[in-house]
């Protein structure tokens, strides 16, 4: 396949960047193999970005929401409609499987559609009115401004469009910067939705975080920022908003916890159900299993089933119609991935792989990894206790429900869990002792989302929220406007 070599996009228009520089993109399937490149952005490209967004953020947020949310709806049929261009190039720049880069360009429109169906209630929820005998009060929420949204690797249009929807519909204007690993997908995304959308209301600068995603946090110019990523990136641009008072929604990641309660049904659906949680995208999903609490009865039956299930998993290049998980997305990954497994496994604990590889002649040139379920593992260990990242899901027993959530919440992260059991009412008393910003029952992951709910983390996973009211209201800041005579 040919090479792409694309642009940023910025005011309506495509530019090589302010210093010319390009960095490569390579594939993660066949390391030897360059995909395309990307400018390599430097902070003069995102202080154009910014001027053309405010500029344009102004006779963005005069239009009636009506009118903005026609533009949205057009930008999200045109990112529907996409040709297959789009989840291709995704798919050659960080891995995943095709199905897994078609429904990341789908996603978007998808989480549209949960505020264009109802404007009148979005209205509502942009404008409270009162109007009583004492005169009239009316709550506006206004919007911030330039919103700058920093995108990882792993989902990025679906992750990009979490904050697009929101921001524009509310009446701001965006500069995107999306990770080098994943900015041809973005970009071809980008070229889908910008001929619906006025100039400079949307703007994409690539490059490293450490020169375009620093520079977007320290503009001046920038209301706010709705960062998704890793932990030590997201504390530096929360430093960076912190020092001019900025603010900021962080989805930092986390470590994901399922817990099967004694009394769970072990059929072929759950043990489907866990493998998918696990192995989507190679494992490298903010959301996805991480941890397997298992009550000790079940523990033995648990483990060999999901390991059947296991070998039916196909890993190899993403873009093979017969391949069910693809690569890690790049060396950085894998090696810290392999690191963290290693380290568990010559400290005691059982690595059991599982799958089979597509093609053996080009695994050792790719960043490939078959399923692994981690046994007879300690707490302690960096697989349990931190989050991988990858395709191995580490499986712990418990006793009683209290030692299921005391091991569950012994982490710094809380962004997702799951609770499984026919019991509903146990489900739900226990999923309040939880540490996670979601908790989901009989279920984890993609297929357990409504875009009309709040989603979000706790402690080390970040603050605010994305989705439903919650995270569209993150976008604004509010307003009384009010001449009611209450007193005298």
């Amino acid at each position: 396949m040919s090479a792409l070599d694309m642009q940023m996009y910025v005011d309506g228009q495509w530019h090589n960047g302010v210093d010319g520089g390009r960095i490569q993109v390579v594939n993660p399937a066949r390391t030897t193999e360059i995909v395309g490149s990307i400018p390599d952005g430097a902070p003069g490209d995102v202080d154009l970005a910014v001027a053309a967004a405010k500029r344009a953020q102004y006779d963005w947020s005069r239009l009636s929401l009506a009118e903005r949310a026609a533009l949205v709806a057009d930008a999200g049929a045109r990112l529907a409609a996409i040709d297959p261009s789009g989840p291709e190039a995704l798919t050659r720049e960080m891995g995943k499987i095709l199905a897994e880069s078609v429904m990341d360009f789908q996603s978007s429109p998808w989480v549209w559609s949960h505020y264009l169906n109802d404007l009148d209630a979005l209205d509502k929820v942009l404008t409270d009115r009162q109007h009583d005998d004492t005169g009239r009060l009316e709550v506006h929420r206004r919007p911030v401004g330039v919103v700058g949204a920093i995108v990882p690797w792993n989902w990025p249009i679906a992750l990009l469009g979490v904050k697009l929807g929101p921001a524009l519909l509310a009446g701001n204007t965006i500069v995107a910067v999306p990770s080098p690993f994943a900015s041809l997908g973005v970009l071809k995304a980008i070229e889908a939705i910008g001929a619906a959308l006025p100039a400079g209301v949307v703007n994409v600068v690539t490059g490293t975080g450490e020169r375009v995603g620093a520079a977007l946090s320290a503009h001046p110019d920038v209301g706010m920022i709705a960062f998704t990523g890793g932990m030590e990136a997201g504390r530096a641009v929360a430093q960076a908003l912190g020092s001019r008072l900025k603010r900021g929604v962080f989805e930092l990641g986390g470590n994901d916890p399922a817990v099967l309660l004694d009394d769970v049904n072990v059929d072929d659906d759950l043990i489907r159900k866990l493998a998918a949680a696990f192995t989507v995208t190679s494992g490298q999903v903010c959301f996805a299993v991480k941890r397997l609490y298992v009550h000790e009865t079940l523990l033995e039956e648990i483990t060999a089933k999901l390991g059947d299930a296991l070998q039916d998993m196909v890993v190899g290049d993403g873009l093979d119609p017969d391949v069910t998980m693809g690569p890690l997305a790049n060396e950085r990954q894998f090696k810290r991935f392999t690191a963290i497994l290693a380290e568990a496994e010559a400290s005691g604990a059982k690595v059991s792989s599982f799958g089979r590889v597509r093609d053996k002649a080009s695994w050792d040139g790719g960043y490939f990894h078959l399923p692994a379920l981690v046994t007879q593992v300690r707490s302690e260990e960096r697989i349990v206790c931190d989050e991988q990242f990858g395709p191995a899901l580490p499986i712990i027993g418990f006793r009683s429900d209290s030692e299921a959530i005391s091991l569950v919440n012994a982490t710094p992260f809380g962004l997702t869990s799951s609770i499984w059991t026919p019991d509903l009412s146990r489900a739900w008393d226990l999923a309040e002792h939880i540490d996670a910003g979601v908790t989901f029952i009989n279920k984890h992951g993609m297929s357990a989302f409504d875009p009309g709910a709040p989603f979000g983390g706790v402690k080390d996973s970040g603050y605010g929220r994305e989705m439903g009211t919650e995270g569209l209201l993150e976008y604004t800041w509010s307003q009384q406007i009010n001449d009611r005579q209450i007193y005298g």
